[in-house]
Formats: C-alpha cells, sequence, structure tokens
C-alpha cells in the first residue's frame, strides 16, 4: 500500500539519481495491502495509532527495496514493445459495501453493469522477439474478497484481448 511520503522520498532519490528521467508523471509506483502487513509508514495518523507511531525503519525498507528494484529494471533496460490487453471477469471481486456504492452519483453507476468494476487491464512488457519480460495488471480487489479471487482462478485459462 502506497503513501504520500514514501512515494515522495522514491521519486527525489529518482531525480538525484537519474535527474528528469523519471517523473511524478511517469512514474508508476503500484502497492496493494492485505490487512497483515507492516506498519509505522504512512503519513496520516489514524493508521499509526496500530503501530505505534511512524516507524523509520520501515519507511526506509519500503524506500531502498523501491529503489533498488527501479535501478534493477533500469539497469535492464532494452529495446522492446508494449501490448494491452483486457477481459471482463465475473464472479471474481465483490463490492465490500453495495450499501454504499448505491450513496454514489446515479450517473456514475450507470457507467458500470454492477456495483464494482469487472475489468481486468493488463499490460505486458515484451523484448523485441515477442517474449514476456514483465507484465502490470490492474484489477479492482480488495481483501475481503481475496478467497473469491483465488476459487475463481484456479484452473482458469483468461484470453485477454491484445490492442
Amino acid at each position: 500500500m502506497g503513501d504520500t511520503g514514501v512515494r515522495r522520498t522514491i521519486l527525489s532519490f529518482l531525480a538525484s539519481r537519474y535527474g528528469g528521467l523519471y517523473t511524478p508523471t511517469n512514474t508508476a509506483l503500484i502497492g496493494t495491502h492485505a490487512h497483515s502487513g507492516v506498519g509505522g509508514y504512512l503519513e496520516n495518523l489514524l493508521p499509526q495509532i496500530t503501530s505505534r507511531g511512524y516507524v523509520n525503519a520501515t519507511a526506509a525498507a519500503i524506500v531502498t527495496g523501491t529503489l533498488k528494484a527501479i535501478a534493477d529494471a533500469h539497469d535492464s533496460l532494452a529495446p522492446g514493445n508494449l501490448k494491452l490487453g483486457n477481459t471482463t471477469l465475473q464472479n471474481a471481486n465483490r463490492n465490500r459495501s453495495p450499501t454504499a456504492y448505491l450513496a454514489n452519483p446515479e450517473w456514475e453507476r450507470a457507467m458500470y453493469d454492477g456495483d464494482q468494476d469487472r475489468t481486468m487491464t493488463v499490460l505486458r512488457f515484451e523484448d523485441v522477439n515477442g517474449g514476456a519480460r514483465g507484465l502490470m495488471s490492474f484489477f479492482p480487489v480488495h481483501g475481503t474478497s481475496l478467497y473469491e479471487v483465488r476459487e475463481y482462478f484456479l484452473g482458469l485459462n483468461i484470453s485477454l484481448r491484445w490492442q
């Protein structure tokens, strides 16, 4: 799970190392949370209560690990291609508060077939020969529905429509 302080620190280090190559507008720092990870690195007060305040060692470990991953990726840059694919997954996620969702404006709810987005989008990074170098996936899943997702994906062959 990301935090603005962690993001600011990482982007500051990237600027000092790579100049203007990695900026807030072209750098995606994506994370997830599972309600069971380390605490103490968020700048907001409420999440700090359970970790008894801000824990610099935790924040430093997250920043250091992220910077190492970025440096490793940067050092292995090579020509390649990007592909974008998407598909719709039914019964793979659920809204953790359908009642709260109904409080959203009607025009917004009309944009979707249900009470959450069921579109999985995948960005595929390939080498020049079409071999996979990496994937970045976007799918709205919260920890409250992970068991459903696990059951859904077991043995499933997903067909993405590549653009």
